[in-house]
């Protein structure tokens, strides 16, 4: 009521809306609720979260804590033990090898009790995960379908777990192809990601089924062709459906090729064109056009999602600035009282807090021009929890906006401030150090190393050593004693290595310091130099360490570092370049695709042990294997004949590699065939039929396209220092002159709606208008409340 009062005092003196929001609004703002919604707002902005969550102070501080870096070390060392814990299980993986045919491996077993004792301690952290995830979302539990199953697979392992300790039975531990949904339900790349690939099954599916048929077709024409006439040592390739059809599904693969051909080979010539025409339908045809599909159906899908990243921060950004600029809102339902007479103020009644009409024309402040004072601003980024380095930029940002142009910011300028900072940290990086001098600089010597002849004379330098190295090496391989050439090689890697030492020295004096270590390229040949340097030195003034630290190891690492120097000629060419910075902004970001893999492989490699479990293995199957069919073990090509004993599903290690293995599809069928074998029945082929499908055909797929459209997107940017920068998955997909005008008004305005951000920012009193847009009602009373 007191800030009401000075509000109603502030018009009898003319002063406008605009004036309060400068005085009586900045001291409102030491409220911590508003201010603490801001930074929550901005911050979720930063990480592109959902607006989703409550905003009372407790909720907010709670919001805080889970995104802030503790949280999430702390979730992401819980989710790491509780996925290890399958390697020190019973069985488990601790052992020299995973081969125990011989009798000569042993596994150490944990006491019973040990590793579920850790198991239970982790289902408790997510429970409480849960339960604060549950206390901030401001949605109902079952709108919210990630939370809603976060808290459905909890109970559901946590009763599987209880119902295991007290029955121990071996079967229940299939539960555990639960824990990889707590690494996915934590990361909103994994998910977008796995949304993405729901939304490409219906085009994946359909070329999946022509492949299918196409393997079927094959099939039961080879059955009808070659199944009396082709017969080959231990069985037939099409004997019966199901052996033609699994032959003709391994050569879609080509891991059969040519074993499958060359019966029919050698009867009849022309058989081979039977074989040619499937190799060129399946493999060449449908492969190639699933990978076609996956790459577009997929990137269209995975694009909308990553623009709902973009509107999140969008939309977290207007919530932060609509919190700044109104204040508390008094909701009435009472009648407007059409009166020009002011209020008493000094009444203690609510019925009285009701303002004039006359206020209400041009000295209103529209939603469109609200402005926030950028001291405000400055307040709320030092409260952030952002990078150092973009603080600084930002205040310095703002302390020349405020010296240059104005005090205050409008929506736009606040949205773009933070929209695409990553991206103007690294312009204005850029630049800085474009127009800053390194005093170390000599004008002369930057001269000489600036010119191309510089850096070719030392590409051309480290090819000659590499390629006189690898001859006297490979020279030597069938001779004995020392080569002749060895002399010739040994002194040029002197001359070659004090050139290099000289040509670092004119870098550090041409560049600069600050230049020099930014370069990495510049940074690779001095480690290497420095290596071939100091062992050099050892060698020739013999001072050798005792030990295995010869002169022949010494000269050893002396020809590796030469090797690996030639690596800058890769770093040189640019075309050359663009593929090594391709590939390693790739790998810094493959750790979202390759967890969705890993998360497979965990799935497979927990009900793999539960079906496959010492099948093949054990000392009594091997025994009654051998008694049943003498061909096993000398059979070419079979499981025991190859001494596959290594890749089972025994334990946790042995079963992933077994998958990867698979994975790889290199004598895929080898494996298959020995437990199909082992089990006596076509079903268990269908457990690694479904692992192919899934992995082979579907995520490695997803993957090769995203290889395929990054390396397109960055060849066509290779020029772009500021593609690096930021969030990649938002930079690959979405341009940044797109990010401010990919949403209109509306869309914003509406999902602030949505999320509960704004109401009707005008209490209209005229029955007439009531039913006008929110954004229509500009001749409406706006009311507005006491802070408390």
């Amino acid at each position: 009521k007191q800030w009401y009062q000075r509000r109603v005092r502030g018009m009898r003196h003319s002063q406008t809306l605009k004036e309060l929001q400068q005085s009586e609004w900045m001291q409102l703002f030491i409220s911590n609720e508003i201010s603490l919604r801001a930074v929550v707002y901005i911050e979720d902005a930063l990480a592109y979260k959902s607006l989703c969550h409550r905003t009372d102070p407790l909720s907010l501080r709670i919001h805080r804590f889970v995104g802030g870096w503790f949280y999430r070390l702390l979730y992401g060392i819980t989710v790491a033990v509780f996925l290890l814990l399958a390697v020190f299980e019973s069985p488990s993986s601790i052992s020299i090898n995973s081969d125990f045919t011989t009798g000569n491996n042993t596994r150490y077993e944990f006491p019973f009790g040990v590793t579920h004792s850790i198991e239970f301690v982790c289902i408790l952290l997510f429970t409480a995960d849960f339960a604060a995830r549950c206390r901030i979302s401001d949605r109902v539990l079952w709108k919210n379908k990630w939370l809603f199953a976060y808290g459905v697979f909890n109970l559901l392992y946590m009763t599987l777990f209880w119902i295991y300790m007290g029955s121990r039975h071996s079967y229940l531990r299939v539960y555990r192809i639960l824990r990889p949904f707590y690494m996915i339900q934590n990361s909103s790349i994994m998910k977008k990601m796995l949304n993405a690939v729901r939304r490409s099954l219906p085009e994946v599916f359909g070329v999946l089924v022509v492949l299918a048929l196409n393997i079927v077709i094959f099939g039961l024409s080879g059955h009808i062709l070659f199944s009396d006439t082709i017969k080959i040592e231990g069985g037939a390739y099409f004997d019966s459906m199901e052996e033609s059809m699994w032959n003709f599904l391994v050569l879609a693969t080509t891991a059969n090729n040519p074993d499958v051909m060359i019966p029919a080979y050698k009867i009849n010539r022309f058989y081979f064109l039977f074989f040619i025409a499937f190799i060129w339908l399946g493999t060449y045809g449908l492969m190639n056009l699933l990978l076609a599909v996956i790459y577009n159906q997929f990137r269209a899908n995975f694009k909308v999602s990553v623009r709902d990243l973009i509107k999140r921060r969008n939309v977290a950004l207007r919530a932060a600035f609509e919190v700044l600029t109104n204040p508390p809102r008094l909701h009435t339902n009472r009648p407007r009282q059409q009166t020009n007479d002011l209020p008493d103020t000094g009444s203690d009644s609510d019925d009285n807090l009701i303002a004039e009409d006359s206020i209400q024309d041009e000295n209103q402040t529209q939603p469109s021009n609200k402005c926030i004072e950028i001291s405000i601003v400055l307040s709320i980024i030092d409260n952030i929890r952002m990078a150092k380095k973009y603080k600084k930029f930002l205040f310095k940002h703002l302390e020349d906006t405020s010296r240059m142009q104005t005090d205050y910011l409008d929506k736009q300028d606040f949205v773009k401030l933070f929209l695409d900072i990553e991206t103007d940290y690294s312009t204005r990086i850029l630049r800085q150090r474009s127009l800053q001098r390194d005093y170390w600089q000599v004008p002369f010597v930057k001269r000489i190393v600036l010119h191309p002849l510089f850096e070719m004379v030392g590409t051309i330098l480290a090819l000659v050593n590499t390629v006189a190295l690898l001859v006297v090496l490979s020279s030597q391989l069938n001779k004995q004693g020392v080569h002749p050439g060895a002399k010739f090689v040994t002194t040029m890697n002197v001359i070659v290595t004090v050139y290099f030492i000289i040509e670092q020295v004119l870098r550090f004096l041409g560049v600069g310091p600050q230049q020099y270590i930014r370069n990495f390229s510049y940074c690779y040949d001095l480690v290497l130099t420095l290596i071939v340097a100091v062992l050099m030195t050892t060698i020739y003034t013999r001072h050798l360490s005792e030990g295995d630290m010869t002169v022949t190891n010494i000269l050893r690492s002396i020809n590796l570092c030469i090797c690996f120097r030639v690596i800058r000629v890769v770093l040189q060419v640019k075309r050359l370049s663009v593929v090594v910075k391709t590939y390693l902004t790739l790998i810094k970001q493959m750790q979202v695709y390759l967890g969705i893999l890993a998360a497979l492989m965990y799935v497979y490699a927990i009900i793999g042990m539960e079906l496959f479990s010492e099948d093949v293995t054990s000392e009594i199957h091997n025994r009654s294997a051998v008694r049943d069919n003498q061909s096993l073990a000398t059979q070419c090509g079979t499981y025991w004949n190859l001494e596959y004993y290594s890749l089972n599903f025994d334990d946790f290690l042995a079963a992933m590699v077994t998958l990867f293995t698979l994975m790889v599809v290199n004598n895929w069928h080898v494996i298959v065939n020995a437990f199909t074998y082992s089990r006596g029945h076509w079903w268990s082929s269908y457990y690694f039929i479904s692992w192919w499908v899934l992995c082979v055909l579907l995520i490695l797929n997803v993957i090769i396209a995203l290889i395929l459209d990054a390396f397109i997107d960055r060849w066509d940017r290779k020029d772009d220092v500021k593609y690096e920068q930021g969030n990649f998955h938002v930079n690959h997909f979405v341009e940044p002159s797109e990010r401010a005008r990919a949403f209109s008004e509306q869309e914003l305005i509406s999902a602030l709606h949505k999320n509960k951000i704004i109401k009707d920012p005008f209490v209209n009193i005229n029955n007439s208008n009531a039913d006008l847009p929110s954004a229509s009602r500009v001749a409406g009373e706006q009311i507005f409340c006491a802070p408390g």
